[in-house]
């Protein structure tokens, strides 16, 4: 199964997630802390401009204009302690500048003694109030904005560094966190698997922890706890089944072989005869159900496997078909790589070979040809000239009791569905391709990757 990507799996969203929200929960900080220090500042400045411009006021009222320019030019040419410039401007009532270090007056109204930032000619960002006074003349008062800016900045860099350092953390708290989470669920997925392989034995680890992933687990292994006995109930089932039911046809097929015995009549020894047939078809049809049925039931099951040589096998079911095919009258041809072996059960291959070649021989007409290869891998194909296989159908034939036109001979349809119970137990894939003219079996190692 192919694993998802970083944007679709859970855990990788997780780790996203813990990312942008320690990044937005820093951001949101740094604009609060921002609002704080900037509405500080703002009511910092405001409290001295308000009081110069009070006393430069009063200085107009009680002393006039000239003393006003004059208190003016001397705090101009005052060097302020923190070393902030302060700003001027006295206007007559047209407007013309009569003190002060600022050329022209800004974007204020002096007639409601409005306070705001105001941005002068040279891009510094200042904190002035305008007053109007008696004779119509305008005085404003501002004061720098540089250390609140310096500030702010000072704290954009810090919460930049610490968003970084918080980020990067977040990502590998959230990245270790999410692969040990991951590599806990992986441990319950691959149970899963192994029960699909047939390994129907797997269990969850970690059931015994007090998470949701141990009660994910444990809850898992009762699940499969109750699959297993449900198995083994239905396989007890079915073998005492099929006892019960092969024990009377065996039976049956001795009494009517003693009627035979005991008879002369033609008609009736070929009833008899007929009875038989139809008996022993009905306990082949049972016993290749329950060889599938068994090979299915043990998909996964190491028990019985060992080291065979395929070559041999392969050698032996080419000299016997080799001879039937020349009483049919059907070319038949082995190609077969020596030593190659495989972790199998030699009756199973050899029933699974012999299944392939029979399905061959019955659909290729006298006058055709069957192919067996064996090769490394190991891959095993067998091949035919004859009618082929319609493309609808080539899944549809390893399903059980389905009989394509054209057979020689009987057969219930159920030869390709042991095979390929076998092949899966064996962990190898079959399937059939169009050989053009003919149908083309091939059986070879699964696909992992898929």
């Amino acid at each position: 199964m192919v694993k998802p990507g970083l944007f679709r799996s859970i855990f990788g969203r997780v780790t996203i997630s813990a990312l942008l929200v320690s990044l937005l929960s820093t951001l949101a900080l740094f604009l609060v802390v921002q609002k704080i220090v900037d509405d500080d500042g703002r009511a910092m400045l405001a409290r001295e401009v308000d009081t110069d411009l009070a006393g430069l006021a009063d200085i107009y009222v009680s002393s006039g204009d000239a003393e006003l320019r004059a208190r003016i030019a001397d705090r101009l040419a005052m060097n302020r302690e923190d070393g902030e410039p302060s700003w001027y401007l006295l206007t007559d009532p047209a407007g013309h500048r009569l003190a002060g270090n600022m050329d022209s007056w800004p974007v204020i109204a002096s007639e409601v003694s409005e306070a705001r930032y105001v941005t002068l000619p040279n891009g510094a960002r200042i904190f002035a109030r305008a007053t109007q006074l008696a004779n119509g003349a305008r005085l404003l008062v501002g004061r720098s904005d540089q250390r609140g800016q310096a500030l702010l900045g000072r704290l954009a860099t810090a919460f930049a560094v610490a968003g970084a350092g918080i980020a990067l953390l977040s990502l590998v708290a959230g990245h270790f966190a999410a692969r040990r989470l991951r590599a806990r669920v992986e441990t319950v997925n691959a149970v899963f698997a192994a029960v699909r392989a047939g390994r129907i034995a797997a269990r969850a680890p970690g059931a015994g922890s007090n998470d949701e992933l141990a009660e994910l687990a444990a809850n898992t292994n009762e699940m499969l706890d109750q699959v297993e006995r449900l198995v083994e109930a239905q396989r007890a089932v079915s073998d005492q089944t099929a006892h019960e039911i092969r024990t009377p046809l065996m039976h049956l097929d001795t009494r009517i072989l003693k009627a035979m015995e005991g008879t002369r009549d033609a008609d009736l020894l070929r009833t008899l005869d007929q009875s038989r047939a139809e008996i022993r078809g009905v306990v082949r049809l049972l016993d290749s159900l329950l060889d599938i049925a068994g090979t299915q039931a043990m998909r996964g099951d190491p028990r019985g496997l060992a080291e065979v040589n395929l070559s041999d096998i392969a050698e032996s079911l080419a000299d016997l078909y080799g001879a039937s095919a020349e009483d049919l009258g059907i070319g038949f041809h082995a190609r077969i790589t020596p030593h190659v072996g495989c972790r199998a059960d030699p009756m199973q291959m050899t029933r699974l070979m012999s299944n392939l070649l029979d399905n061959a021989f019955k659909y290729v007409p006298s006058g055709g040809s069957v192919v067996l290869e064996l090769g490394p891998g190991p891959r095993i194909v067998v091949e035919d000239n004859g009618p082929g296989i319609p493309c609808g159908d080539r899944q549809r034939i390893f399903e059980r009791y389905v009989r394509l036109d054209g057979a020689r001979g009987g057969g219930h349809g159920l030869g390709l569905s042991l095979a390929r119970a076998i092949a899966e137990r064996h962990e190898l894939s079959l399937h059939v391709e169009d050989a053009a003219p003919g149908a083309r079996f091939v059986l070879q190692p699964e696909d992992r990757d898929v």
